[in-house]
Parts: C-alpha cells; sequence; structure tokens
C-alpha cells in the first residue's frame, strides 16, 4: 500500500473519531484546556482543596445538627450527605453551579412475607448563588461555624433554605 493514502486515510479516520468524541474529551485529546474545572481545582490542580475539605466538614456537620429537626422528620429516618462539587469557568473564576447529592434510606420487614421493603431515594440539591459569583466570593460567604445558615452571594439566600425545598 503506497504511503500517502494511507496517511489520508489515517487522517480522515482521526478527524471522524475526534468528531464522534464528546467535546471535553476531543478539547483534551487536542492539548486544549478545560472550559470548567472543579472548584477544588482551581485556578490549578488541588488549589482549594484543603478550604473546600474544611467547608464540607463544616456544612455536614451543621446539616447533622439540624437533620433530626428539620430535614428528618419526615417520609426517611437515614439521610446521608453524600459528594458536594462546584463548577467554575476556567478562565474567569466564576462559579457556574454547586449541587450537594444526598440519599436516605427507609427499611421495612414485610409482615406477611418477612421480605424487606426499601425506599432508597436519591436527590441533587443545587446552591442558590448569582451569576458572576467568584469562587473568592463563595468561599468568603461560607466562612465560619454555620455556612448553612449564611446568605450566599448574589441571592441573599442561605443553603439550609435550599436544602429545605430540595429534600422535600
Amino acid at each position: 500500500m503506497p504511503v500517502i493514502p494511507f496517511l489520508i486515510r489515517c487522517s480522515l479516520l482521526s478527524a471522524a473519531l475526534l468528531f464522534l468524541l464528546p467535546a471535553s474529551v476531543a478539547r483534551a485529546a487536542a492539548g486544549v484546556p478545560p472550559l470548567h474545572v472543579d472548584l477544588v481545582d482551581y485556578p490549578t490542580p488541588q488549589a482549594n482543596w484543603s478550604a473546600f475539605r474544611d467547608l464540607r466538614h463544616r456544612l455536614e456537620a451543621g446539616f447533622d445538627d439540624v437533620c433530626p429537626d428539620t430535614f428528618c422528620e419526615g417520609e426517611y429516618t437515614d439521610y446521608q450527605p453524600l459528594k458536594l462539587r462546584c463548577s467554575v469557568e476556567r478562565a474567569t473564576g466564576r462559579v457556574n453551579v454547586c449541587g450537594w447529592a444526598f440519599a436516605a434510606s427507609e427499611l421495612r420487614v414485610d409482615p406477611a412475607t418477612g421480605a424487606l421493603q426499601r425506599q432508597q431515594p436519591t436527590w441533587l440539591c443545587h446552591f442558590p448563588i448569582g451569576g458572576g459569583t467568584t469562587v473568592a466570593a463563595l468561599l468568603a460567604a461560607m466562612e465560619g461555624p454555620q455556612p448553612l445558615f449564611q446568605r450566599l452571594p448574589g441571592t441573599g439566600e442561605t443553603l439550609f433554605e435550599a436544602l429545605g425545598d430540595c429534600l422535600r
């Protein structure tokens, strides 16, 4: 097989594969930096790891404190906070969205059969933040021992209020 037609076919095949890949994978394959990163990795990988881990721990502690008298009085008895993530526009440092995943469970014994009946819902609760909120502004707004009750930039709402709406 002549070399030139083979190279042309390889180039066409590569172009076709890049077209079929998701945009993020295609950008990475082309050496183009991502448009968005996790807050932990803004502005560089792991740059906000300590601040974000501290925030997550304070949020989880706050949730554990208020859960029995608020969110956890409903249909389910075992609510657990799971992952917390924020998407940041890499070029500007603006936070696009923050979400906190939760799961709950309820197990009952069927009196007729003895089988376990389960309910295990999940939720993804979004932070109420305004457009243009920077990483620095978000982290500053959630400083202190009670981040669930801090007013968030751009909306004036609290995460506690958002969780009440989300976990119903």
